[in-house]
């Protein structure tokens, strides 16, 4: 185009230039300075489109590839064994699945750039080569040894990024610490030492940083200034040689203008490379550490209704490093009845529980429910109808009948398992006191009360139903304290409700997934002795369709027992 607007007099037209004149010659077009900034606009606007639909290309698939690699992740610590979550930080998994995957998104986002950048740099480079071949060489081997002596920093890169990555763990480590220990904390007035810890891993962070983009930056500084300085010879030279055309020399300044940029740009390209490589080793072997899940998070399967009892052959079961909690350990648990666990701190009451839960797995002897070897294949529809309240209850931030339906969803609306009821079977004339959602029809929630709307809910809970059990557990008052009742949102749950009250209220919901078998543990530890007896009440009426499991040191509640395992 250069060429076309006769820049050098007396030059000739010649390549392109003289293909697109006689071209518009035979077309009958006259090519002036406005024709020709006109095409060339045409050309800028539809390279400016290109980069365009590329950045939107770009994004979509770095994004697709962040939200499929997260949610692999996330399926795979989801579905993975309990022991071996157990045995994992819950910081360095929230690092990993909030920071250290999109890292790795970088990670080959700069490799496929790098290529990208190699491409355009040849292609460059080859029509360079054509219009002068010794200024092309003499700029491509100063690029190479500017790389070669800058290699230092990539090394730098890589000590860099993997300081970075340990920073901002013990950053996430300071606030999980100050969150679960903020009430000590306000009570012994100790926030100035979270307040440190937290000082001393965001200054960690910001140094970081600092020589991250430093250690970017100096390279980048220095192949500029060498770049200026050759692009100077080199035009100095072609112009005192006068051996190059005046439209050539112009478009060899353009090339080189673009080339040498194109070689920064290939440093900087494996220097975000290397400063992720930290994060790609976290990232990677998280992934390889947790095994593919067998099943998936949808699944919906068949309880298993307790119809005998649970008996426990030869158990033996020792946790890594530790000495034996049991070791040839024989136990029944009858179907329909409390049994009581009890024994002094230490002894594995817990771990029992974990053990016919599944979560643990023995060392040696079996686990049989009604004669039947609680394996891997009968593992999914044991837990399925089981019930299990821990000692410490959880919510989730959101409203009251999220936190009650939530962890119900997706059962079954089979009246052959177990309601959540205090009444009589059929004794559905006095649904708003004694009776419960065991004692209703499957669809008496579509005629009466609105639907849980929870995270969880499968639309087979009704607010009736809800406020059934909460009754039972003498909870209805904590909903009716918020003037928006079931809808009231909840965030900080701790703060929000007493000890006694979050541990009625998780009971609550255990009682709406109508479980088979109820899983307890120290479930009444928080509870006055008027409310435990209520608590107490309501189970002894369950155990006529209820398994029910009750881990405890409290020698009041003994009395409920019918049988008592000591350990």
């Amino acid at each position: 185009m250069l060429q076309l607007l006769s820049i050098g007099a007396g030059e000739a037209t010649e390549g392109v230039a003289l293909f697109i004149q006689n071209l518009a010659d035979r077309a009958g077009i006259e090519l002036t300075i406005g024709s020709i900034l006109l095409v060339y606009m045409v050309l800028l606007t539809l390279t400016a489109l290109l980069q365009y639909w590329k950045a939107l290309l770009d994004a979509r698939y770095q994004q697709t590839f962040i939200y499929t690699l997260r949610r692999r992740l996330f399926r795979k610590i989801l579905m993975a064994d309990w022991q071996l979550l157990n045995s994992r930080s819950k910081t360095n998994h929230l690092q990993v699945l909030t920071r250290e995957v999109p890292n790795l998104a970088n990670y080959y986002f700069f490799y496929l750039k790098l290529l990208t950048t190699l491409i355009m740099t040849a292609a460059y480079t080859l029509y360079a080569m054509l219009v002068s071949a010794g200024f092309t060489l003499i700029i491509i081997a100063v690029g190479i040894i500017v790389f070669f002596l800058l290699r230092r920093f990539l090394m730098r890169s890589f000590r860099l990024g993997k300081g970075y990555v340990d920073s901002y763990n013990r950053l996430l480590k300071y606030i999980d610490d100050f969150w679960q220990t903020v009430k000590i904390a306000k009570v012994h007035s100790s926030e100035d030492y979270y307040f440190n810890r937290f000082d001393e891993a965001s200054t960690s962070l910001l140094n970081m940083e600092y020589r991250m983009q430093k250690n970017w930056s100096v390279p980048q500084l220095i192949q500029r200034i060498v770049g200026l300085a050759v692009l100077v010879g080199i035009v100095w030279f072609g112009y005192r040689s006068g051996t190059i055309p005046m439209a050539s020399f112009v478009i060899l300044i353009l090339l080189f203008s673009r080339i040498y940029p194109q070689l920064i740009a290939i440093n900087t390209d494996v220097n975000m490379i290397v400063s992720n490589v930290a994060s790609v080793k976290l990232v990677m072997q998280l992934d390889e550490d947790l095994p593919e899940p067998g099943t998936t998070t949808g699944d919906v399967h068949p309880s298993v209704a307790l119809k005998k009892e649970i008996r426990l052959e030869d158990i033996t079961f020792a946790y890594p490093d530790g000495e034996k909690l049991f070791d040839g350990f024989r136990a029944v648990i009858r179907a329909n009845a409390i049994t009581g666990i009890v024994g002094q701190s230490g002894r594995g009451k817990t771990t029992l529980i974990d053990l016919i839960a599944g979560l643990q797995r023995p060392g040696a002897g079996k686990i049989f429910i009604d004669g039947v070897p609680l394996d891997e294949d009968l593992l999914p529809a044991w837990r399925a109808g089981l019930g299990y309240l821990p000692q410490d209850p959880f919510f989730i931030d959101g409203t009251l009948r999220e936190n009650l339906v939530w962890d119900s969803g997706g059962r079954p609306a089979d009246e052959n398992r177990a309601g959540a009821s205090g009444g009589r079977s059929g004794d559905n004339d006095h649904r708003g006191s004694s009776g419960g959602p065991g004692d209703r029809s499957p669809d008496s929630g579509e005629r009466t009360g609105r639907r849980g709307s929870g995270p969880g809910s499968s639309g087979a809970i009704s607010d009736e139903e809800i406020m059934a059990v909460l009754e039972q557990v003498n909870a209805t008052h904590l909903v009716k304290r918020f003037r928006k009742g079931l809808d009231a949102f909840i965030v900080n749950y701790p703060f929000a409700f007493s000890g006694g009250e979050c541990q009625r209220l998780a009971l609550a919901r255990v009682l709406l997934r109508r479980p088979s078998v109820l899983l307890l543990d120290e479930a009444t530890s928080s509870l006055d002795a008027e409310n435990e007896a209520t608590v107490m009440e309501v189970l002894a009426r369950l155990k006529e369709r209820i398994t029910i499991v009750f881990v405890t040191h409290r020698e009041s509640v003994t009395r409920w027992f019918d049988e008592v395992i000591k350990i």
